[in-house]
């Protein structure tokens, strides 16, 4: 069964289907999670590149997860079926080692709580994908992000040749 994750999907031929840089994931997560309006609280992150290009980051839900392997408490382990990595709170002790390992920063330490804080797609129903204004984030699993990826690859290619 492939992993559930939240992707990021862009059209680069298109300025309205990119990310607006408008941090509504960061603060609606916020809200959802913690009921503030703390984007710092927000268990997904846009990256500014520079640019203008900013990108959200947010669990990608590993395979083999580095974070769920180092945990000394087992504060982290792996909901089934769905395969998401969750973390128990109150086995947490805000080592960080967690965060130290994750491949894309994903996660984080709460900054009120002081215990790993990482994406649970909202149980199933991830509130950044709903509230998301462009509409590029998108609950998916690892085959279908990798058909959009590969079909994204192939326009940029076209119209590379074109230019």
């Amino acid at each position: 069964m492939a992993k559930q994750r939240i992707g990021y999907f862009e059209d680069s031929q298109d300025p309205e289907a990119m990310c607006s840089r408008c941090r509504m994931c960061e603060l609606i997560c916020a809200f959802h999670h913690h009921q503030v309006g703390n984007p710092r609280r927000g268990r997904i992150r846009v990256i500014a590149l520079g640019k203008g290009e900013d990108i959200p980051v947010t669990c990608l839900n590993c395979e083999d997860p580095p974070c769920l392997k180092i945990c000394p408490t087992g504060a982290l382990h792996r909901l089934q079926p769905e395969g998401m990595v969750t973390v128990n709170p109150d086995s947490c002790i805000g080592c960080a080692m967690c965060v130290n390992v994750c491949p894309v920063g994903a996660v984080t330490i709460d900054p009120v709580e002081g215990t790993a804080s990482k994406c649970d797609l909202c149980q199933g129903d991830p509130q950044c994908v709903l509230y998301c204004p462009a509409k590029v984030l998108r609950l998916t699993d690892t085959e279908h992000q990798a058909h959009f990826r590969r079909k994204s690859y192939a326009r940029s290619l076209i119209a590379a040749i074109h230019d």
